[in-house]
């Protein structure tokens, strides 16, 4: 996140070090050999060192025996503490570069590298209550808090107990002292009660039977371990979803975030998400922090999302299972969203990649009446409901039939405007790696993806520069 932030001196502030551990490429100059160094991991890591480079030098070694590799890795996990940054683990490496290319990789991972990860970080707190959380699609999460508890290097206070299920599992209750953990050293989590510790007058959590937001009726499907709001008028969800359908990945409307929504919400300037297309300005321009430039970019911005292309309002809509990806592969299948109405499940699960959640979800979505009045009011907007690109033949588009898919850090553009231009030349964008895959894109960091192209052998793989000429011609 730091390293995409465009201003150099609030990089400055966050006072990143880097520590290198591999070497990707070099170059010799003309006459000059190898140095043995780079023959091997170890040696290569040691030559960056002696050149003033960062590098695990100091904490890596080289043993001949798996077991003396077991005995570091257990030394060193009882000295992690005292390393001035956090470490969640330790990587086991074959070390001669010429056994690493004989070994390869898979589509996944190298086959000479493994991963040994130190036992989680873990404390003991007190849960004082559980609050409920209603999300974008209905679905109620219990959130367990606790005495706030430091854990490598952060306060933990509140920690997601899940579902009902979970809770019932595990028999917390409010009251207990629990052993609370961050897995991977990432993500908190409760891992059991200490009832040894309890007293008697620890209370059993009471899972809520309505919507802590709307006080609905909630409903549990046998298939589902979530309780969920169904209420389409629930104000968290009604919030959540313009959320979703300003956001980046959906409709891109600049300045519409979290705080922006919500604040127009509670003040009656928004109720749904073709309010959005019928803002009244002038009580916006009253509102302190509206100026005359931030009204104007925010109308600039809610104005060009009628523009966006079906793929994003498709996923805007915030249809349960339907991510970008999907959203596309919906969108390539017809000429206008509406055509979706008359969709079965049996006829989407003949697209690629919908299996039958999705299809469901799908079919359940466009057949209700008030989606159907929604997609209305927001083509009465003037909000594109149109695949512009439906039925484009080779004489429209150049790269009409060929399928793309990106992968890596793109340096160049964004990913979004990539496959934009792919689309614009009448190509299409895949989700996954695939026989039908006709070229992938390759930025930096390129991981599973491309060596899975790799072993499929009638993939085309491209640099950038590659992508860029292609698109050109």
């Amino acid at each position: 996140g730091t390293l995409r932030i465009l201003d150099p001196n609030e990089v400055k502030k966050r006072g990143l070090n880097a520590i290198l551990y591999h070497i990707s490429d070099y170059t010799l100059e003309e006459g000059r050999s190898r140095p043995e160094g780079l023959n091997t991991h170890y040696g290569s890591l040691k030559w960056l060192y002696s050149l003033g480079f960062p590098t695990p030098a100091m904490e890596m070694k080289v043993f001949g025996h798996i077991d003396e590799v077991i005995k570091y890795c257990h030394d060193f996990e009882a000295l992690r503490d005292t390393l001035p940054f956090e470490v969640d683990g330790l990587v086991v490496k074959v070390n001669d570069f010429a056994l690493q290319d004989k070994m390869g990789m898979t589509s996944h991972h190298p086959r000479w590298a493994v991963a040994y990860k130190f036992k989680a970080r873990q404390a003991t707190s007190k849960l004082r209550k559980v609050e409920y959380q209603v999300g974008r699609t209905g679905a109620i999460t219990p959130v367990a808090k606790i005495d706030p508890v430091h854990i490598g290097g952060v306060t933990v206070s509140s920690i997601s107990l899940f579902n009902e299920d979970v809770v019932r599992e595990k028999d917390v209750r409010i009251g207990d002292t629990v052993l609370v953990e961050r897995a991977g050293d990432v993500i908190p989590y409760i891992v059991k009660p200490l009832t040894e510790l309890r007293t008697g007058e620890e209370e059993v959590i009471e899972f809520p039977k309505h919507c802590p937001a709307c006080n609905s009726q909630l409903e549990k499907q046998q298939d589902e371990a979530a309780w969920r709001c169904v209420n389409i008028s629930c104000p968290v969800q009604v919030v959540e979803r313009m959320i979703h359908f300003a956001s980046k990945d959906a409709m891109d409307i600049r300045s519409m975030g979290n705080a922006n929504v919500q604040k127009f919400y509670e003040l009656g300037l928004l109720t749904d998400i073709p309010s959005i297309y019928n803002i009244d300005w002038k009580k916006v321009k009253s509102l302190e922090g509206f100026g005359e430039k931030s009204v104007s970019n925010l109308k600039q911005a809610i104005e060009a999302s009628k523009k966006q292309p079906l793929n994003r309002l498709i996923f805007g809509l915030g249809i349960r299972y339907v991510g970008e990806t999907t959203g596309k592969t919906l969108a390539s299948a017809v000429g206008d969203i509406r055509e979706l109405y008359d969709w079965n499940v049996e006829r989407l699960l003949a697209l690629e990649d919908v299996g039958p959640k999705v299809a469901t979800a799908v079919a359940d979505f466009f057949a209700k009446p008030e989606n159907r009045e929604m997609i209305q009011k927001l083509a009465d907007a003037g909000v594109n409901l149109i695949n512009v690109h439906k039925g484009q033949t080779a004489a429209a588009g150049e790269l009409a039939g060929k399928t793309f898919l990106f992968t890596g850090t793109l340096s160049q553009f964004k990913r979004s405007d990539a496959e934009s231009m792919v689309e614009a030349k009448g190509g299409s964008i895949l989700g996954s790696v695939s026989s039908k895959l006709n070229y992938l894109v390759v930025g930096a960091d390129a991981g599973s993806k491309l060596e899975k192209a790799k072993k499929l052998g009638s993939v085309n793989i491209l640099t950038e520069q590659e992508f860029q000429e292609l698109i050109k011609d």
